[in-house]
């Protein structure tokens, strides 16, 4: 009796259970039957596309088995179970003509694979079922678009914030965190603190996981917490996700968030207040902390230029520091200190909003124009590419016009002196970051030990 194999695949298993491939290898053992032919073994790829190019494993080990002819046919339900890559189906020609192997289906009958006119047929075959994948691929990234620019949740893990019961919905518990951790970057706290504060308190992402710096960095930024709708990076319009957050914050929590000079560490041990936010007066580049002997061996801390050498400052940071501190609490206290609470008067909000939503409707009409057939995609690129150039400059400016909730925070009741010495270190240089800018000379004098005030300038941010 002859001798053959069963192949069955499914390209997506939702539930998980099998059910697919189970129904394909009844049907072939009901063939088998028919043709007279034992079945030796049963190969099955569950939940695994042929158009997707991911390696099979059980269709590759059918493969070797094949290739020692010791088998006389394969079965499977239809030919689009086993090839929908030309590469592949050729590769499968060579195995079955090198030891005279049958191919039969349930679907479409017997796929001679001995002649010319056989091969013909099944690279027809494996043709046709090659555009169906490619147009069915195109259709649901198609649907995907439209669904991404209707705002549409596109499956997948319901976001850390939300319910999805038919429509989505505020999880207030969620959204409470979320709203708190912008609150919290936007006055100069790590991402690290935020990230150990939750998992200290068991809060855990939606897959059930520990919250790290990828995963927190991507729910602050995403544009869906102010309402709005992303594809592919950019902004295509209002979401149907209720906002957590109003556009402003989350285009300030953005800015800070995505800015490269910012801390990228993921504790919240930050200890020294003008660490990387001090400049050398030699180079403007920024200025680290470090620590330096004294000659009873004790330490003490030191602001050392990054770039180093001849002219560049090494100073003893503690004495700066309390000078910087005194200057802002100054600043902070004076009567007109509200005023730093103002946007900008040399940037037009309403202007930029204004400019912002024009430009995301011409996006819209640029796409019915290509989708009418008036432009061409590559004009549609072109109009595209410059549009969205300058609504990232509009974010920009935007976020940048926005008063520091850090220098809020500071000024929202109480002794100004008081609210400094209760803030923590990553809230104080949030304030001096927003405010000011220190800069800092050598001294002269080795080791930078002594304390001159003249040596430190403090430029006011406008």
């Amino acid at each position: 009796m002859p001798t053959a194999v069963i192949y069955a695949r499914i390209s997506q298993d939702r539930k998980g259970a099998g059910l697919g491939v189970d129904r394909q290898a009844e049907d072939c053992r009901a063939l088998a039957e028919r043709l007279g032919w034992d079945v030796v073994q049963t190969f099955t790829d569950n939940d695994i596309s042929a158009y997707s190019g991911r390696r099979r494993p059980a269709y590759e080990d059918m493969l070797a088995l094949l290739d020692t002819g010791a088998v006389h046919g394969v079965l499977c339900w239809h030919t689009d179970r086993l090839h929908r890559s030309p590469v592949e189906l050729e590769r499968y020609i060579a195995v079955m003509e090198r030891h005279g192997v049958a191919t039969h289906t349930v679907k479409a009958g017997e796929l001679d694979l001995s002649t010319p006119s056989g091969r013909m047929v099944a690279r027809m075959l494996g043709a046709t079922a090659r555009y169906e994948s490619e147009h069915k691929a195109e259709r649901i990234k198609r649907a995907m678009h439209q669904g991404a620019q209707a705002g549409k949740w596109l499956g997948g893990v319901v976001p850390f914030g939300w319910t999805i019961d038919g429509t989505p919905a505020i999880h207030d518990a969620e959204a409470e965190e979320v709203r708190a951790a912008v609150r919290a970057v936007l006055a100069g706290r790590s991402l690290g603190s935020i990230i150990k504060d939750w998992n200290d308190r068991g809060i855990t992402t939606r897959t059930g996981r520990r919250w790290s710096y990828a995963t927190l960095r991507q729910l602050l930024i995403r544009p869906r917490n102010a309402g709005l709708a992303e594809w592919h990076g950019e902004i295509v319009g209002e979401s149907q996700f209720p906002a957590i957050i109003s556009r402003e914050e989350w285009e300030s929590v953005r800015r800070v968030v995505e800015n490269p000079a910012r801390r990228k560490s993921q504790s919240n041990r930050v200890r020294h207040l003008l660490a990387g936010l001090a400049v050398c007066g030699e180079c403007g580049s920024p200025m680290k902390s470090a620590t330096a002997g004294n000659r009873d061996g004790t330490r003490r801390t030191v602001y050392r230029c990054k770039v180093g050498g001849p002219g560049h400052p090494v100073r003893t940071a503690a004495p700066i520091d309390h000078f910087a501190e005194e200057l802002v609490i100054g600043r902070l206290s004076f009567p007109d200190a509200a005023a730093l609470l103002s946007a900008r008067p040399d940037v037009d909000l309403d202007a930029l909003r204004t400019e912002d939503e024009a430009l995301r409707a011409r996006l819209d009409d640029a796409a019915e124009q290509f989708a009418d057939g008036a432009i061409t995609a590559g004009q549609l690129n072109i109009i595209t590419a410059r549009v969205q150039d300058r609504l990232r400059m509009i974010a920009g400016e935007l976020a940048t016009a926005q008063p520091s909730q850090a220098v809020a925070g500071m000024l929202s009741g109480g002794d100004v002196r008081a609210r400094w010495q209760d803030a923590d270190v990553e809230t104080r240089r949030a304030v001096l970051d927003a405010l000011a800018v220190v800069t800092i000379q050598a001294t002269g004098r080795s080791h930078g030990k002594d304390f001159d005030p003249d040596t430190i300038a403090i430029t006011w941010r406008s």
